[in-house]
């Protein structure tokens, strides 16, 4: 009975305390005298935020009373419950993406809790998910710099069934989103690098434009980096080129599209100094080459083209006393005289073999040469010329003397060459036209033979040569028609079945170009007609003969129709007429005969 009436008495005192309608301000309780149903009241209260460090705090405030205290069980039982609490709040920071917020919270459990337990095998289990859920976002990352997205999308799927809502869904998302955008961005570097590929400043400007469109974040930047230093040392070599061809304004354009992030600003700043060094060496003075010299020097020894730096100033050093030795040459040859020519050449002379300007010093020596032999020869070219004005064999004859005065390698050697080649081929033509007209009176005469020999009298390698033997092809051809022709009409004097078509095959061997081509076609389409003729008297009496000279008849030949009209009617006949006979030679009445 006591124990019943205590254990009544704390349970009402339990009720009545967890139905009290108001709460003390818990905090501004002084703990070490308030009773327990006011640490339970508060406890109550704090848990009842939901957050862990108020639930810390309800256990912290509760779990302070003697193990012997009346409340006892139903303290334990509220400290298992927010405690258990605690552990699903850590669960849920796990979830939301928080790994090091959950172990944390995790780890704040009472240790005399069965919840804290737990704690160990759960934060292993986090570390592993999450460990595994890192390494496949890291891997797709991986795959996706390699542009390898097919492979990326596989690891992504993965992340689907990791056990962790945030790697399921924020990160999963993400991921996705990032696949997809390098997809973008991967074909984006690969038309930057066709483009790339196809050369040329416009071409290489774009590709730079493209990939400088990648962001940082990407997982291809690297990618996109590694292509801008491709494609700018690929405008550095156009740079050069523009350069080597003195077109510097285009080298600056190009360098100046050249971005600072690829590490060659100081190659790009030593070819801006070589540019402008260059266009002043462009001009082409003494004075400039110093200034150019002046220019290169200020590249330093630190400086990536230094040495190249250098050897363009040696080199440019030795081209000066070259350059002064030209312009005080030109200078003398601008006097125009003969005397003045020859005096700039021997300044010219002056500059050595071994300077850069040597080359430029010897055309212009060869220029001033020329000019000096063409005076000199000029007049004798003019002499010849008025020779062969008078146009006839004495005067091109004299012409051409004349003109072989002038010495090989002179100036005007080659013109007076070229005036002796035209002068010789008139002097051919005179002495070889009488032999030609000659030729084609005989020709018109009938007499091709005769005609023939004469023209190859004239030689190869005259001025008539080639007329002459155009003539006699088409002679030849005359001659062969008649020929033909004649045996034609040899062959047809016999009126037979084989003459006829003899006489055909050689009429229709005349050339077209020959005179006897019309009579031939003629003739051709007469006997052809004969032949026709003959194969119908045939038909009367022998129908597989007449088929059989019917289809003698050449093509080519006016009768050629008609014949093979003929022959389809003479075939039809003769098939007719076996089939008849195939039928009476099978009938009753003949087999009963036999």
């Amino acid at each position: 009975m006591a124990v019943a009436t205590f254990s009544g008495i704390a349970a009402f005192s339990a009720v009545s305390l967890f139905r009290i309608p108001g709460l003390p301000n818990c905090r501004a309780i002084f703990w070490p005298t308030a009773s327990a149903s006011m640490r339970m009241q508060c406890a109550e209260a704090y848990a009842e935020q939901g957050n862990v460090d108020d639930l810390l705090a309800a256990i912290d405030l509760v779990d302070s009373l003697p193990e012997d205290h009346p409340l006892r069980q139903e303290i334990d039982e509220r400290i298992e419950s927010w405690a258990e609490k605690i552990l699903v709040l850590a669960d849920t920071a796990f979830h939301e993406g928080e790994l090091a917020q959950a172990i944390t919270t995790a780890r704040r459990i009472p240790g005399q809790t069965a919840a804290a337990q737990l704690v160990n095998d759960r934060i292993e289990t986090w570390e592993g998910i999450w460990l595994r859920a890192e390494d496949l976002y890291e891997s797709a990352i991986g795959e996706l710099q390699q542009l390898k997205f097919r492979e990326a999308f596989n690891l992504a799927v993965q992340l689907l069934d990791v056990g962790n809502r945030h790697w399921e869904t924020t990160r999963y998302n993400e991921l996705s989103q990032l696949i997809t955008a390098t997809r973008e961005e991967g074909g984006r570097l690969g038309e930057a690098q066709r483009l790339a590929e196809r050369g040329g400043f416009s071409n290489l400007s774009r590709a730079l434009d493209m990939v400088g469109e990648i962001p940082r974040s990407s997982p291809v930047f690297a990618e996109a980096q590694r292509l801008t230093t491709d494609f700018s040392r690929k405008l550095l070599t156009l740079a050069e080129d523009a350069m080597a061809a003195q077109n510097f304004e285009r080298a600056e354009e190009i360098l100046a599209k050249i971005p600072a992030s690829t590490g060659l600003a100081a190659e790009v700043r030593d070819l801006q100094t070589f540019a402008q060094a260059y266009a002043l060496v462009g001009e082409g003075r003494a004075r400039n080459y110093e200034a150019a010299i002046a220019r290169l020097q200020s590249v330093g020894r630190d400086r990536p083209l230094y040495s190249r730096a250098q050897t363009l100033i040696s080199t440019w050093q030795q081209e000066t006393t070259g350059v002064a030795q030209l312009e005080a040459a030109r200078r003398i040859a601008e006097q125009g005289g003969v005397g003045d020519l020859r005096a700039a050449i021997a300044t010219a002379r002056q500059v050595e073999r071994n300077n850069p300007r040597w080359d430029e010093a010897q055309t212009q020596i060869n220029r001033w040469q020329a000019q000096i032999e063409t005076v000199e020869d000029q007049p004798t070219l003019v002499r010849a010329e008025q020779y062969a004005n008078q146009g006839n064999l004495n005067g091109l004859r004299a012409a051409i003397t004349e003109a072989r005065t002038i010495r090989s390698g002179r100036a005007l050697y080659s013109n007076a060459q070229d005036k002796i080649r035209t002068w010789q081929a008139q002097v051919q033509r005179i002495e070889d036209q009488p032999l030609l007209s000659q030729a084609r009176q005989l020709a018109d005469g009938g007499r091709i033979p005769e005609a023939i020999a004469v023209a190859n009298q004239i030689t190869s390698g005259r001025a008539l040569y080639d007329t002459a033997q155009s003539d006699v092809r088409t002679w030849q051809g005359q001659a062969q028609g008649q020929r033909r022709l004649a045996d034609a009409y040899a062959s047809a004097q016999s009126g037979s079945v084989d003459g006829l078509t003899t006489a055909i095959e050689f009429a229709q061997q005349v050339p077209s170009s020959s005179s006897q081509h019309s009579e031939a076609v003629s003739a051709a389409n007469r006997w052809s007609w004969d032949l026709l003729q003959l194969a119908e008297s045939e038909a009367a009496s022998n129908l597989s003969r007449a088929v059989s000279l019917v289809g003698r008849i050449p093509s080519r030949t006016e009768a050629y129709a008609t014949a093979q009209l003929r022959l389809q009617e003479w075939q039809a006949q003769l098939t007719s007429i076996n089939q008849s006979v195939d039928q009476s030679a099978t009938s009753p009445d003949a087999v009963e005969s036999e």
